[in-house]
């Protein structure tokens, strides 16, 4: 991802990514090429994890109405399902350590995600770090249109890449292969051919020259 930002113009971007590219060299290059960021935070920036959780808990405890004004929520469903999440933004104090790692960080984002099925609920709460300086509806927008998008990409990713089934985790290894995976994907439907992505990956597999138009970006006229 590092090297795709430094050849683009990102100049009033918002880059959305999750936990794999929340690294201080991806602000830093950003914020470099004037755009921001709305990164998620997971346990690959532990000490990071534990101050936002540990801030929310201490906005709760010592200034509960700052997280009421800075609360948004949303509700829908269907065919029997409720979603709803709520959204709450906290500004960057002198109390944190590491987020002046993260380059122009400016605000940390609490979601908390409830999924009401009929016979059962499921809830989650994910965090950010933001160089946004907008209210909390406006990085709500953000977040939720980067996993409207990323819901989808990771379904193809694991239904026919079986990424989940990946055991390399060490050093930069599955970095490295969720990014060749999301190019290669990008390639398989950019190709003309009416067809799924795994029925393009099988053509590929066999036909040596379809696997050429994929890899170097040839038309086919083949149906």
């Amino acid at each position: 991802m590092q090297s795709m930002l430094a050849s683009m113009n990102i100049t009033n971007a918002v880059i959305t990514a999750d936990a794999m590219y929340c690294q201080t060299e991806t602000t830093q290059l950003i914020r470099e090429g004037k755009g921001d960021y709305v990164l998620q935070v997971k346990k690959n920036q532990g000490k990071l994890l534990k101050e936002i959780e540990a801030y929310f808990h201490i906005g709760e405890r010592d200034f509960p109405n700052v997280l009421k004004d800075n609360t948004f929520q949303e509700l829908d469903g269907e065919h029997g399902r409720i979603n709803e999440r709520e959204y709450r933004l906290l500004p960057i104090t002198e109390w944190f350590d590491e987020t002046e790692k993260f380059k122009d960080s400016f605000a940390v984002v609490q979601v908390k995600r409830t999924r009401q099925l009929k016979t059962k609920t499921e809830q989650e709460t994910s965090y950010y770090i933001t160089s946004l300086k907008e209210n909390v509806k406006a990085v709500a927008g953000y977040i939720r249109g980067h996993w409207a998008i990323e819901n989808s990409q990771y379904w193809v990713l694991d239904v026919t890449f079986r990424e989940d089934e990946s055991q390399i985790y060490a050093d930069d290894g599955a970095i490295n292969l969720a990014t060749i995976r999301r190019k290669l994907l990008n390639l398989i439907k950019a190709h003309p051919l009416t067809d799924s992505v795994a029925g393009k990956m099988q053509r590929a597999c066999w036909d040596t020259k379809f696997r050429a138009e994929i890899l170097f970006g040839q038309k086919s006229n083949k149906a």
